[in-house]
């Protein structure tokens, strides 16, 4: 930084006292700091502090007026004061009105070079607050973008939505472009970071947007967000340019008439081995499936913070889920949720373009996707929903016969069937999920290959999920809790089709029905005995009196608990 710094060499009488530029530039730049210059903080360009000169119209509000009078006091004081400034803080910008990037090309060229981070947010359409940081701890069974539109309790979190960016706005294409354009042709090679977010309406306007980064290879990090909703041309335009950007070179840059890599020439073996390290097995080996929602990773997050800013400050390292610790003005970049591309995402989504290649890598991709990972089925609405009424198919059924293709079922190494919490009854002998429940039974007993498939089932408590429900298992009857309990038994009893062609690994964790009564309250270790007894009884039901899952786990590495039931057992009404 100090090589910058132009050295200015002061005489002083011997009898006169130092003058502030006789101190080394080391102490002089301490001095800056402990005067209040900001430094290492996030500075607002649409406030009051100007980069290069301070505007002629404005005033420098309370927190800037240190740093102000520093950069007046004199030509060295305020080169070196001014490096200090650009490149250690953080710089935010957001397009207001015609005016509002005339600070940005004010900045000089010294000062460009100096900057380390710049975010502009030239269109956002979405409440950046709700979409970075409530979207991260509300459960992620729910597709598109969380927003106070949809969560009006949630609306002081929110800003304001702009309307996706098209064409018909000329003049605000044309300020960002020519501001773009002066900004990179004078930064420092490999040394700024840019964020840059512009909801549009199409893939023209985008194209116009992020031309200027494409001449300027040299940035060190680049992230770009073209849309508040998921479009897969704009995801791939904006990986693209940043990518680009950052001076790696992009697929479509290679020369035509150079030979492509002939993937399928490899044996089996290595194809398998270089796809494990694809989205096809999940940051965290498992996968929730549901009617609704397809296939998608469930993370938990209540571990990581005790409020919404809090959730943020959980280390990547610790929690594989917490990928971004940006501050929220910085913007959601997250390619699950919107069209956009980063070099810190790495948010799971279904790898649908490895199955389309070709019927070779299909196989391939199958083979690693079912094997590699446990499939969570959860029922409608999700696992802490409790269920007013059966469904016309249950997920595990439509999972099994309409999903899985029927070549692909043996792959399965691992599956989690999860049934809702209910009131009274559930999946009665007389309704068709029932009925297609033990036909799903029969069709699939001969297709998977059970020695190596683990089978667990949940029957969820109700105590998780509300007063309302609780109430009802506190006040439970006799013969309330008989009638599920006698579902438990109609419903898994028939799995024992499945240890006749040799199922190895049998789980069983079940809500048993009186432990919220007064009974089950007031005598905790035996409500805990006679829940281990009940999953005991359904197990051997299943797979024969000598049969032990405590004893099967203990070689079952794979047994951990999935991220549904962490975050359920976590809920504080369930202690």
């Amino acid at each position: 930084m100090h090589d910058r710094i132009h050295a200015t060499k002061t005489i002083h009488s011997k009898n006169g006292p130092p003058s502030l530029l006789s101190l080394p530039p080391v102490i002089r730049c301490q001095i800056y700091r402990d005067a209040g210059l900001i430094c290492d903080s996030d500075i607002d360009f649409n406030g009051r502090l100007n980069a290069g000169s301070w505007p002629p119209s404005a005033t420098p509000s309370a927190d800037y007026q240190n740093s102000y009078n520093l950069l007046l006091i004199c030509r060295t004081v305020n080169t070196e004061a001014s490096c200090i400034l650009y490149s250690t803080n953080t710089f935010f910008i957001q397009y207001n009105d015609a005016r509002s990037f005339e600070m940005l090309r004010n900045l000089t060229a010294d000062s460009i070079a100096l900057l380390t981070q710049l975010t502009v947010h030239l269109n956002v359409a979405s409440c950046e607050k709700c979409c970075n940081v409530l979207e991260r701890t509300l459960s992620s069974n729910k597709k598109g973008q969380i927003c106070c539109k949809a969560h009006p309790g949630k609306s002081g979190l929110c800003l304001k939505h702009d309307k996706p960016l098209g064409t018909s706005s000329p003049a605000i294409i044309s300020e960002w472009v020519n501001t773009a354009r002066y900004i990179l042709a004078r930064i420092e090679p490999f040394r700024l970071r840019i964020y840059f977010v512009c909801d549009v309406d199409g893939l023209e306007t985008a194209k116009y947007l992020v031309e200027p980064f494409r001449s300027i290879p040299t940035l060190a990090d680049c992230s770009i967000r073209l849309s508040g909703q998921p479009d897969p041309l704009l995801r791939d335009l904006a990986q693209e340019v940043a990518t680009q950007a950052m001076g790696y070179q992009h697929r479509s840059s290679h020369s035509q008439t150079q030979s492509a890599f002939r993937f399928l020439d490899l044996p089996q073996e290595l194809r398998l081995q270089i796809l494990e390290y694809t989205d096809l097995v999940t940051p965290l080996c498992e996968v929730e499936w549901s009617p609704e929602n397809n296939f998608y990773l469930h993370y938990y997050r209540r571990g990581c913070g005790g409020s919404f800013e809090g959730y943020l400050d959980c280390p990547v390292d610790f929690h594989q889920a917490c990928q971004f610790t940006e501050p929220w003005h910085v913007g959601c970049f997250c390619r699950r949720y919107h069209a956009a591309f980063s070099s810190k995402c790495r948010c799971w989504s279904p790898p649908t373009s490895l199955f389309l290649i070709c019927k070779q890598l299909r196989e391939d991709a199958q083979a690693v996707f079912f094997a590699q990972n446990r499939f969570i089925i959860v029922p409608p609405g999700g696992c802490t929903s409790p269920a007013e009424s059966t469904p016309a198919r249950l997920g595990i059924s439509i999972f099994l016969t309409d999903v899985i293709p029927p070549q692909a079922l043996p792959l399965l190494r691992s599956i989690e069937i999860v049934f809702p919490p209910f009131y009274d009854d559930y999946l009665r002998p007389h309704e068709t999920a029932y009925q297609d429940w033990l036909q799903t039974i029969e069709h699939v007993s001969g297709l998977l290959n059970l020695p190596m498939l683990t089978l667990s089932i949940y029957m969820a408590d109700c105590i998780l999920h509300g007063e309302h429900v609780a109430d009802f298992r506190k006040t439970l009857t006799k013969e309330q809790g008989m009638a599920i309990i006698k579902m438990y038994a109609r419903t898994l009893g028939p799995l024992s089709k499945l240890r006749e062609n040799r199922l190895g690994r049998f789980f069983v964790r079940l809500a048993w029905p009186f432990a919220h009564t007064q009974f089950g309250l007031g005598n905790p270790t035996s409500a805990r005995e006679q829940s281990a007894y009940l999953q005991q009884r359904i197990e051997r039901l299943v797979m024969g009196d000598d049969y032990d899952s405590t004893v099967v786990q203990t070689k079952d590495s794979g047994n951990n608990n999935s991220q549904w039931l962490q975050e359920a057992y976590a809920d504080p009404m369930s202690s």
